[in-house]
């Protein structure tokens, strides 16, 4: 709820300048959905949701002589060392390690800088979730289940829909 109420309270004056940027946090979570966390995924596939609306939204409205110069920015990333997640299963730390708030706030300046509409954090997640939605999704079932990333429910942070 916090993005709704910020956005309603920001881009009106956004859209009447026609200038500013919105950045949103979401999470991989909000790009697949995850076992042990469901309403945080929900959440997050909202965020993703809401963005991409308001991205289309002001595109459609644009005209030849007035197109917007109010940017949007979707920040998904996996794992960010907050202390939210006491014990994060992963099988290949070294593709999806955590991620320092330092490293995460980065490449999110960066991203805005460069106008970029979303950005994974590590950068190449949300091109691999973009092939893998052309692949049977059995085997996409296997791949995650190999590289095994997520939560367990008894790590302090049991969200599941199961409760």
């Amino acid at each position: 709820m916090a993005h709704f109420w910020t956005l309603e309270a920001f881009l009106p004056g956004m859209i009447e300048r026609n200038h500013g940027h919105v950045v949103a946090l979401s999470s991989m979570c909000g790009v697949l959905g995850l076992p042990n966390v469901v309403p945080y995924c929900a959440s997050k596939f909202a965020v993703r949701g809401m963005m991409e609306s308001l991205y289309e939204e002001l595109r459609v409205n644009d005209t030849a002589a007035n197109k917007s110069q109010v940017k949007f920015t979707t920040v998904y990333p996996i794992m960010v060392n907050t202390g939210l997640v006491k014990n994060p299963r992963n099988r290949i730390p070294q593709l999806l390690d955590l991620q320092s708030p330092e490293r995460v706030a980065s490449k999110i300046v960066k991203a805005m800088r460069r106008n970029y509409r979303e950005i994974s954090i590590p950068t190449p997640l949300l091109t691999l979730d973009r092939i893998s939605r052309l692949l049977p999704y059995k085997f996409i079932q296997q791949v995650k289940d190999f590289i095994d990333t997520g939560l367990d429910p008894d790590d302090g942070c049991d969200t599941s829909a199961s409760k």
